[in-house]
């Protein structure tokens, strides 16, 4: 496919692809039944059994300390008593959106670094602020990069050069270089795709909104704690982007969230050991 040109509407580039991804049939059948009110363990295990890699990769998510705890799970329905439907979900849509970022070289796998990085700094943030929607958070600071592969599947060449810039030179921005080539960003492909998936509203808007936060209306302050955790990400050196100098307090996000530069340091502290402890399950 050829570039977009830069006064093409993202819509008309939708369009024009014709080949967002679609859901994978069996993740797409395992998250419908969750958001059914009356979904059984048993109903969930027999649709995930359909995809063998599916099934062992969520087994595999959920024997992770960062939901096990003490507890070894051993099959699929003692996982979805287990850890819940909210984080099955979750983790159904983790082991997915994996498998976008394939075939899995250099460039790919520091946007699979800054993804995983994110989605478990947000959820960090989220529960040290005692935020109800931790796996929410999760959720959106794992996809809301996801946009960028899209780009770099259709636009490869420009998308690697925009990539390579900002790698070399960290002050430059994804969105503005993105902008300047295709005329849309990451953030709307990514939106793009969520709204596709049939994300909750809430996902797909903080996907869209995670480098300008304060335009979102549904949920601002999932936008919020994901933009915080993507610069707390940068400042860890997690992905293209590496900002170790970073002044986290004057982030705009912290501002809002009304965080001390004390409480900031903490929070980068426990984001690192958490991602030392958790990043590999996720790989």
């Amino acid at each position: 496919m050829k570039v977009a040109s830069p006064g093409l509407e993202l819509q008309s580039f939708v369009q024009l692809s014709g080949d967002l991804p679609p859901m994978p049939h069996v993740a797409s059948e395992a998250l419908q039944k969750i958001s059914e009110p009356d979904a059984r363990a048993e109903d969930i295990e027999k649709i995930l059994s359909k995809d063998p890699a599916l099934a062992a990769r969520v087994l595999k998510l959920a024997n992770s300390s960062f939901y096990a705890r003490s507890r070894t799970i051993a099959t699929l329905r003692h996982a979805v008593v287990v850890v819940g439907l909210k984080t099955v979900r979750s983790l159904v849509l983790a082991s997915v959106t994996r498998d976008l970022f394939e075939p899995f070289g250099l460039t790919e796998k520091l946007l699979w670094e800054h993804s995983v990085g994110c989605g478990l700094a947000a959820r960090t943030v989220a529960l040290s602020l005692r935020y109800s929607r931790a796996e929410e958070c999760f959720l959106a600071g794992l996809l809301h990069d996801v946009g960028k592969m899209i780009l770099l599947r259709h636009c490869e060449e420009p998308m690697r050069r925009i990539i390579q810039d900002v790698y070399n030179e960290p002050e430059l921005s994804f969105m503005s270089l993105e902008q300047e080539a295709f005329g849309f960003d990451h953030a709307q492909v990514g939106r793009q795709l969520a709204m596709k998936w049939r994300f909750p509203e809430e996902i797909a808007e903080a996907i869209g909104c995670h480098h300008r936060p304060a335009t979102a209306k549904i949920l601002p302050a999932l936008s919020v704690i994901v933009h915080l955790a993507n610069a707390i990400c940068h400042k860890l050196g997690l992905g293209p982007t590496k900002k170790p100098d970073l002044d986290l307090a004057g982030v705009p996000s912290a501002r809002a969230l009304k965080l001390s530069a004390e409480k900031l340091e903490a929070l980068e502290e426990s984001i690192r050991q958490v991602i030392q402890a958790e990043a590999s399950s996720l790989s």
